[in-house]
């Protein structure tokens, strides 16, 4: 069974436009429910990228949110793409950015660990 709450309908990515997946939320890494809300990945004749933005409510202190895709939207598909462990942020403003290029049809971010219980906002433009 999915993490995420909205399992019957899936957001598809329209070209320019944010989604947000996480929304001034505190995923309980402790628990299984880490993961954003899913998002499906159109196919696109430009190069297939994927932009990831993520705001912290403040210093999230030691932390891992992994960028995952999958060809079949079930929460065992799903695979961090190669480099997408992000660990660090802009030390002033909490934030971060990811551009990844990727064929998969869905795409979700997972919140492996983080020390300190600030909250995410974090969107996903294609």
């Amino acid at each position: 069974m999915p993490a995420y709450a909205n399992v019957d309908y899936v957001r598809a990515l329209m070209s320019g436009v944010p989604f947000v997946v996480w929304n001034a939320e505190t995923p309980d890494v402790d628990q299984k429910v880490s993961a954003s809300q899913q998002v499906a990945l159109p196919p696109s004749r430009l190069a297939p990228n994927l932009s990831i933005d993520g705001k912290f409510s403040g210093a999230p202190g030691a932390f891992e949110v992994d960028v995952q895709v999958a060809e079949v939207d079930s929460d065992t598909n799903y695979q961090t793409i190669a480099n997408g462990n992000i660990t660090t942020v802009d030390t002033t403003n909490f934030t971060f950015h990811m551009d990844a290029v990727t064929s998969a049809r869905f795409a979700r971010l997972l919140m492996r660990s983080r020390t300190n219980a600030v909250s995410i906002t974090a969107t996903f433009t294609r």
